[in-house]
């Protein structure tokens, strides 16, 4: 399926090389996952960029983390600040066998195909991996729902996103709307809903065993013109579920 991802550009990527929500992704996991880590436990953090998450496991909650990301520039500055990290791809990871936690920290969301079947199987199957191989996966994401239909919103903004048509001329209003801008224009970015991911982790062979729901960002008129009435970050703890025979 590699093949049918569509990925950002050098540029688009490394506009996410920040630490904005890291602090908030250590709290969420590790009130996921409190009590259930030992010394023996190997996070891998997928699409872990520069690797601002897995330094901070380590500092706070001293878990062992490797980092495993397709872009060779965020694997440099991983290696040269001393942090495990490794070249892969997240639909067809290095996996070794010693991990027993994968997170996916804003990562799903940028598994992009060439339409919506195409982007929700990507999805999926970047979590299938990792069935059978780790314990717990920990999934933080956005979530955008609208006021009438829950989903609406997230389908639009993948539906522009994704038309390099529709990106140009939302890159032209953006430059009078400023919280219209997106670094993802022509590339596609899929948000969903709490429940369409729910719904997505399910159909991808995992159960939920907890979820924590993340602070509302504020949305502008603009942005409620969209008719979104809710823009946040939520986080989900998933076991995989027994494989039926």
């Amino acid at each position: 399926m590699t093949e049918q991802q569509k990925k950002l550009s050098a540029t688009q990527v490394q506009e996410f090389h920040h630490d904005l929500f890291v602090s908030e992704q250590v709290g969420a996991f590790t009130q996921a996952l409190a009590g259930g880590l030992n010394s023996q436990d190997l996070v891998a953090d997928i699409g872990g960029g520069c690797g601002y998450f897995a330094r901070a496991l380590n500092q706070h909650l001293g878990v062992a983390t490797v980092v495993i990301d397709m872009n060779p520039a965020s694997i440099d500055t991983c290696t040269a600040a001393g942090i495990p990290a490794r070249l892969s791809d997240a639909l067809n990871p290095a996996i070794t066998g010693d991990e027993t936690i994968t997170t996916f920290n804003m990562v799903l969301h940028h598994l992009i195909g060439h339409g919506e079947g195409q982007t929700r199987e990507l999805q999926k199957q970047a979590l299938k991996v990792w069935h059978g191989q780790v314990r717990h996966v920990f999934v933080n994401e956005y979530i955008y729902e609208a006021f009438a239909f829950t989903r609406f919103s997230s389908w639009m903004i993948w539906s522009v996103t994704s038309s390099q048509a529709l990106s140009n001329l939302a890159q032209l209003v953006a430059r009078w709307v400023p919280s219209l801008r997106a670094n993802t224009f022509g590339g596609g970015v899929r948000f969903r809903s709490a429940d369409n991911w729910r719904r997505l982790f399910d159909d991808a062979g995992f159960e939920v065993l907890s979820s924590h729901r993340g602070v509302d960002d504020a949305v502008s008129w603009a942005r409620r013109l969209m008719l979104i009435r809710s823009a946040r970050q939520d986080s989900f703890l998933l076991k995989p579920k027994p494989l039926t025979v």
